[in-house]
């Protein structure tokens, strides 16, 4: 006999972001969410994947432009990273 933890299963992780909203759109938000049954998160979650999905065809997920490293004359760190990461 089987029990829960002897079947695989796929845990995944969310990232935690801030988000500056104002009160209106928050409020709109909870009150949705407590229509629904729906946490606040999982409410914005959904907008911003139906927002995204049609970002690009076949994306599962957009992690967003690449962040570009500010660039620091005089600082010996940074000219080293530059040097070592340069394409």
């Amino acid at each position: 006999m089987r029990n829960a933890h002897s079947q695989p299963y796929i845990r995944f992780t969310k990232l935690r972001k801030n988000l500056s909203l104002s009160p209106e759109s928050v409020a709109k938000g909870r009150q949705l969410a407590a229509e629904t049954g729906k946490s606040l998160s999982a409410v914005i979650e959904a907008q911003l994947l139906a927002t995204v999905s049609t970002a690009g065809v076949g994306e599962d997920y957009w992690p967003g432009p690449p962040l570009k490293p500010l660039s620091r004359p005089r600082d010996a760190r940074s000219a080293y990273l530059k040097r070592k990461h340069a394409s």
